[in-house]
């Protein structure tokens, strides 16, 4: 997946989760928690990639694309905002976006041809799907678009 498509994939996560649990911007508070922290997972869906910069030394291990990531970032970013920082409502949309930006990374790259070590550091054999080329722009603009359309649907611009 390219950053397109992570970008889009991340939206589609955090306002799809976002618009089944409820509370869909209708108070000035939910509408910016929900705008900030929905481009917080947008702009963090990229960050595990972010290691390519570096000579690609960690990419596609299991310290960017497990399973086992996803658990400890979300953790640690509740632990973070709820115990530490006391965030109120902010700890929960902001460990959703980390959720969705990591977890959203990982599942989309499973379905690349190479897949992911989705159960590392237990298991390094790399997962998934493997349909389709990373780069495949239909793709990317599929999830993309239905990020975009998740969010739209959640502030109410569009109705199904």
């Amino acid at each position: 997946m390219d950053r397109t498509g992570h970008f889009g994939g991340s939206l589609l996560f955090f306002f799809g989760i976002l618009s089944v649990i409820g509370g869909g911007g209708d108070t000035v508070q939910t509408l910016a928690l929900s705008l900030v922290a929905g481009a917080i997972a947008a702009m963090m869906s990229v960050s595990p990639d972010v290691d390519t910069g570096l000579g690609g030394i960690f990419h596609r291990t299991w310290i960017t694309h497990s399973l086992t990531t996803v658990f400890i970032a979300t953790g640690a970013t509740y632990i973070l905002f709820d115990d530490i920082f006391h965030a109120g409502p902010l700890s929960g949309y902001i460990t959703l976006a980390v959720l969705s930006a990591t977890l959203s990374h990982v599942l989309l790259d499973s379905l690349t041809k190479k897949g992911v070590p989705l159960f590392g550091p237990f298991d390094e054999k790399m997962r998934g799907l493997k349909w389709f080329k990373s780069n495949s722009l239909i793709l990317n603009i599929i999830f993309l678009g239905a990020g975009l359309g998740a969010a739209a649907y959640y502030y109410g611009l569009i109705r199904f």
